[in-house]
């Protein structure tokens, strides 16, 4: 499993369009997990799951990782997902493809913001829609600066303090750019 994959072509930004391909990568990103697993775990039929799975695998976005042999001679294959985290590059893609993913950045920002007006309130009075755009503009571009240090490169074991390291180092370059702009206005 690679530490990132960076979203910055178009024909994978369509397969992740779909929500449901993100929550299999997500699960997957936990354990390695079969078809049947993931389709009890998501409420898929399993025609439905197979369908995602072939357009996930088709772009080496999902990758078989084992067989195990079950007491019925059943042989069951188990996927991963090939990245820990899918950060997304929003300037290379279309608009109206990167729009899709525009409520993750915008959400992930307002959490920051948040979470800077409990130790910083007296400069985030004036929190208005247009200083949280740009914050989570801002703070898209440092995940994504961050993430380029780890693109492609193959991890033997990741953990979630992996993503918050990478999210805490994210924030802390867009924090200075955000906390000025803040003050400006």
């Amino acid at each position: 499993m690679k530490y990132v994959y960076i979203v910055d072509r178009v024909d994978i930004a369509n397969v992740l369009v779909d929500p449901m391909r993100r929550a299999i990568l997500d699960l997957l990103r936990i354990k390695p997990m079969t078809q049947a697993q993931l389709a009890k775990e998501l409420g898929l039929s399993g025609a439905s799951l197979n369908y995602h799975m072939q357009i996930l695998r088709s772009k080496k976005l999902v990758v078989f990782v084992k067989r195990e042999l079950e007491r019925h001679k059943i042989v069951q294959k188990f996927y991963s997902s090939s990245a820990y985290l899918f950060v997304y590059d929003l300037d290379s893609l279309p608009k109206h493809i990167a729009r899709y993913f525009y409520p993750v950045s915008l959400e992930r920002a307002r959490g920051v913001i948040s979470t800077l007006k409990l130790t910083h309130s007296s400069q985030f009075k004036n929190s208005d829609p247009v200083m949280i755009d740009d914050a989570s503009r801002r703070l898209s571009e440092a995940v994504l600066q961050v993430a380029r240090k780890f693109d492609g490169k193959e991890a033997t074991s990741v953990s979630e303090e992996f993503v918050y390291d990478l999210y805490l180092e994210a924030v802390k370059r867009s924090l200075y750019n955000t906390v000025t702009a803040s003050r400006r206005g």
